[in-house]
């Protein structure tokens, strides 16, 4: 299978070097590495011209992490796409690893591995060796996979991520959309159109960075939001009613969630219509309740609103 691993890159310059010495160090090569520079201020054209004609680099005017993914699945010409971002680090042994399970599973659409989380600029060591397989690698439906990405979406990330290129050209010329919840417009997308393979086996080492996107909640839930409404159209006409009703589920917990966030920063008037958005999806009576009386307790006075995001799930990012 020819290989291609894209890497959308902006102001990287502190860390695209490790990122690409981590693609060269592969026992698997691949095929192409392209880098699109998305209109850096800094040094990162430079330095991913540096490694010459083993990186292919593209430059653009600044265009949002979601133009600037769907040019790269464009550009691609491997039959298998290996997602990367620019501050992320693969073990030496990933790319040989997806792509024997991606031979084993003929008919998934991608597979994901494990990862291990660090923190700041600084490097992370791979033991060279490969590590201790945790489990066997799990075939997971479209619809568990639904459910689980949307309850726990740290856990299936960009950088941890290889897929059949013929899949995602099923999602048309522009699979990513919305800038900043560009990642969870594709999954929520793809896993419509069949299943995926994960294996926890840790093989990525995922950078978490303070001033992140990742950890800007407030824009991150805006974006998920403007999301939910390409998605929710688009499942009007979806023919398959669980699929439907799982993925409403989940835009209605994502309103919430932004209503809470909207709350705590005093924008009441939004937070209501995102609970009122949120109640009008008929999916799930539970999920109904919580946005009726969530969108009531608005209507309280300030000082005998609850802590909104007690209890809420932290985002990676975000300590």
């Amino acid at each position: 299978m020819r290989v291609s691993v894209v890497i959308p890159a902006y102001n990287a310059a502190k860390t695209i070097r490790a990122t690409l010495d981590s693609v060269s160090s592969q026992t698997e090569a691949p095929d192409e590495i392209l880098v699109l520079d998305d209109g850096s201020t800094d040094q990162t054209a430079s330095i991913v011209r540096s490694f010459g004609s083993a990186v292919t680099l593209f430059c653009q005017p600044n265009c949002g992490a979601a133009k600037t993914r769907n040019k790269l699945c464009q550009l691609a010409k491997g039959k298998v796409i290996a997602f990367l971002d620019a501050d992320d680090l693969w073990h030496p042994q990933y790319l040989e690893h997806q792509l024997d399970v991606l031979e084993e599973h003929k008919e998934a659409i991608g597979c994901f591995t494990g990862h291990v989380n660090f923190y700041g600029d600084g490097e992370h060591k791979w033991d060279t060796t490969k590590p201790a397989r945790i489990a066997a690698p799990e075939r997971i439906s479209e619809l568990d996979f639904l459910k689980r990405y949307n309850a726990k979406p740290g856990f299936y990330n960009m950088s941890f991520f290889c897929a059949r290129k013929s899949e995602i050209e099923r999602l048309g010329t522009e699979p990513f959309q919305v800038h900043a919840a560009e990642d969870w417009f594709f999954f929520n997308s793809l896993a419509l159109l069949g299943d995926v393979v994960a294996d926890p086996i840790p093989l990525v080492a995922y950078r978490i960075r303070e001033g992140s996107l990742s950890s800007d909640r407030i824009r991150l839930s805006r974006a998920i939001a403007d999301a939910c409404d390409i998605l929710e159209a688009r499942l009007q006409v979806f023919p398959d009613k669980r699929l439907r009703r799982v993925v409403g589920l989940a835009c209605a917990a994502k309103r919430r969630l932004y209503a809470k966030v909207l709350l705590c920063n005093g924008n009441v008037p939004e937070a209501r219509r995102q609970l009122k958005h949120s109640w009008r999806n008929p999916g799930n009576i539970v999920s109904q309740i919580k946005s009726g009386v969530f969108l009531l307790l608005t209507y309280l006075p300030v000082l005998l609103h609850p802590d909104w995001l007690s209890g809420s799930p932290q985002w990676k990012g975000v300590r």
